[in-house]
């Protein structure tokens, strides 16, 4: 992942809420100063400051493709950034990614855009409806960061997955390793507006039927917003 112009472009973090990226909020400025939230007529907030003496802007998006796509257009069509990294929490299908560890996302769809043709389910390019490029495709991140976090393939949905058929349909369709409901939105904005990305996650529950005293949120995102910092010491 490349970082031009970083000294006159801001670098974009993006988030679906505050909990997300709180602790990476509380280190703008270093916590001497609160981060300047400059977009707040609409529901998606845009905070400035700066991190690690290089400015950023840090934009929470609301939960969801809609909510992410819009948001993250909208800041984009308003201003340029060197580039954008999202950071968030993610359910796991895969057994070898442990509960709190960080992954990079490299390529990611949305699973569940499509057709539903008598129970069985097929993306717009296979009933012949295809629109763009990425309708029923992986959208693969060219430029990923160098990093030693795990390089994984994601999935996003618009429901959060937990019963154990859905859960099986997935994995034979398309053998992801982790799920989230806004990452492919914003591979999407980012590839569309030529925008310089990097997604990481932190497994924060398993992909399983629903059981939340499984979960481990607090360490999932103390994990990822803990790699978004070494990232920038690595990359700058």
């Amino acid at each position: 992942m490349d970082i031009p112009d970083i000294e006159e472009k801001p670098i974009l973090i993006v988030a679906a809420t505050f909990l997300e990226c709180a602790p990476t909020l509380n280190q703008i400025n270093e916590g001497v100063v609160s981060p300047k939230l400059i977009q707040s007529d609409f529901s998606p907030k845009l905070f400035i400051g700066s991190l690690l003496q290089y400015p950023v802007e840090l934009l929470i998006t609301g939960i969801g493709n809609v909510n992410a796509t819009f948001a993250l257009t909208r800041t984009l069509t308003l201003k340029t950034y060197s580039v954008a990294i999202s950071i968030g929490i993610a359910g796991s299908f895969d057994n070898n990614i442990q509960l709190a560890e960080t992954v990079q996302i490299t390529e990611d769809l949305f699973a569940d855009f499509g057709i539903d043709d008598n129970g069985k389910f097929k993306t717009l390019t296979e009933v012949g409806l295809k629109q763009d490029d990425f309708d029923g495709n992986f959208i693969d991140n060219p430029n990923p960061a160098t990093t030693n976090h795990q390089k994984v393939r994601g999935i996003t949905v618009q429901t959060a997955t937990g019963n154990q058929n859905r859960i099986n349909e997935l994995v034979n369709r398309y053998n992801p390793q982790v799920e989230t409901m806004e990452n492919a939105a914003f591979f999407y904005v980012c590839r569309k507006m030529n925008v310089p990305f990097a997604s990481f996650r932190a497994i924060s529950n398993k992909v399983e039927p629903r059981n939340r005293k499984n979960w481990k949120i607090d360490e999932a995102i103390e994990s990822v917003n803990s790699a978004l910092l070494l990232t920038l010491k690595q990359q700058i």
